[in-house]
Parts: C-alpha cells; structure tokens; sequence
C-alpha cells in the first residue's frame, strides 16, 4: 500500500471510530447518572432499625415546654442513619412512604421548609393521613427484626422540602440523643410564615418518602 493510500485509509478509520466512541461515552455517562439518581430522602429503614426508646411511642408533651396532651409539628431535621439527606434531593412525586413503628399510631404526613440553624420553620403542604401497625413483640421473637411498613401515596415534593407530620405522639421515632426535630404546640398551619421553635425532641424520625 502506498503512503498516500495508508494515510487515506486511517483517515476513514478515524471518522468511522469516531462516532463508535462518542456512543459508548454516552451510554457511560448515562448509566453513571441513572445509578447516582436518588430514590428516597428522610430515614435510610432496615428491619434492623430499631425504634429506641420509643417501643411505646412517645408523646409531644414528653418534651420540654409542650403542654399535655397536645397536638404538635414535628419538622425532622435529621435523616436516622442517612447522613444529611433529610430533605427532598428533587422536585418529583413521592410514590411510597415507609416506616418503623412497634406501637399503632397515626399521623398527617407534611412537607416544610426550615431554617435549622435559626430553629424556623413553616409547613408547605399536607400530604395524606397515615395510619400504621404495631409490632407484638417489638423486633419480633428474636427481639431485633423490625416490619418496615409501606404505604402507596401520590405527594409532590420539590428540592429541598423537609419531611414534618402533625400528630399528638409517634412510635416512629429512634430516640438516642441528638437533636432530630423542631417541636410547635399547637401546630403549625399550613402557609403560615416562618416561625421559630421553642422545642425539640432527642430523637430521629423513622419515615421514608420514596420517589419509586
């Protein structure tokens, strides 16, 4: 083959190759965002993850500054055993919600915005009423498998909304210290402005909202 020939050759291999190139590069860079998508926001839920001090839930005016027998928003600041994702990572709809509970119980899922270094708050939107189960014995016969429990729901939620329900007490709570929530008595209404807290429960909130 001449030199003219050869390099006319490796010029058409090139364009050809080219465009194989640009194709795997892309369905690369595609299968890499798909797997760093998120799929769910607020507590990351095992059946190994245990209501702490909580077996028998706990009430709103267990905590300082509530009085008894109150109704609360409780605006979850914290993500039990999920880092800092305790808020919305994208606009979407939230098509389950999961939780750990050993006593029954209800509440009015919300969505909030807050403030968490100036202890505000306010409520977005209500979300829909969920009613759970308990667990008899709490973790099961060996003591440390806990039912999470699942819920189909519709919700939209945009980046960034905080994870808030609006209940008198909750068995869905880890209580081991920390500082996982900013506590209104009575409750906070929904489109009301900012609004700074007073109380705060030692505890993480064992609520999952999954986009899937």
């Amino acid at each position: 083959m001449s030199k003219r020939s050869a390099s006319y050759f490796f010029k058409v291999l090139g364009v050809l190759a080219a465009p194989l190139m640009l194709v795997s590069l892309t369905a690369s860079s595609g299968s890499a965002a798909t797997a760093t998508t998120p799929t769910f926001f607020g507590a990351k839920l095992t059946t190994h993850s245990q209501p702490s001090n909580a077996e028998n839930g706990q009430s709103c005016s267990e905590n300082a500054g509530i009085p008894h027998g109150s109704t609360c928003t409780w605006v979850a600041i914290s993500a039990f055993e999920n880092g800092s994702h305790f808020t919305a990572p994208r606009t979407g709809t939230v098509k389950h919600v999961k939780l750990v509970s050993c006593k029954a119980g209800k509440f009015r899922l919300q969505l909030a915005k807050a403030l968490p270094r100036s202890r505000k708050a306010q409520i977005l939107a209500n979300g829909p009423e969920i009613t759970y189960k308990g667990q008899n014995p709490c973790g099961g016969a060996s003591g440390d498998h806990f039912v999470v429990q699942s819920f189909k729901v519709s919700l939209h939620v945009a980046k960034g909304d905080y994870i808030a329900i609006k209940a008198r007490s909750a068995g869905t709570l880890s209580c081991s210290g920390g500082d996982g929530f900013l506590l209104y008595a009575p409750p906070l209404p929904v489109g009301g402005p900012l609004r700074k807290s007073h109380s705060g429960a030692s505890c993480d909130l064992l609520v999952q909202l999954s986009y899937r």
